[in-house]
């Protein structure tokens, strides 16, 4: 069991985080909306390229929500005492693995592959 310095620990961690990655969303939607006002491109490798660039905004972007939606679980599970305790199998998540991936929900060997980190 987590102590209440570890889930404050945490908590601020989480907190901090999150205040990271929403500055670079706003970041992420200047340049998206500065890209938008740009004017048609003068030829097809600049609209190539403009193209190419959205993609890769949106990729981020989107990369961002998942992170920002784990870490607003994250925070709801220190609310509700939750926090550290696996969704699987109930049995705590190591402090290690919690100081690895705040985000955890699981122990290492519950994950059922590499594309599902949490």
């Amino acid at each position: 069991m987590l102590t209440k310095s570890q889930l404050t620990e945490f908590r601020e961690q989480l907190d901090q985080e999150q205040a990271t990655l929403q500055e670079r969303m706003l970041t992420l939607d200047r340049r998206l909306a500065r890209d938008d006002h740009y004017n048609e491109a003068e030829d097809l490798g600049d609209s190539a390229t403009q193209v190419f660039n959205k993609e890769e905004i949106l990729f981020e972007r989107n990369r961002l929500i998942d992170h920002l939606e784990e870490i607003e679980e994250a925070l709801n599970r220190i609310k509700v005492g939750t926090y550290g305790i696996s969704e699987v199998s109930g049995e705590p998540i190591p402090l290690e693995r919690l100081r690895a991936m705040p985000t955890a929900k699981t122990l290492v060997n519950e994950r059922p592959g590499p594309a599902n980190n949490r």
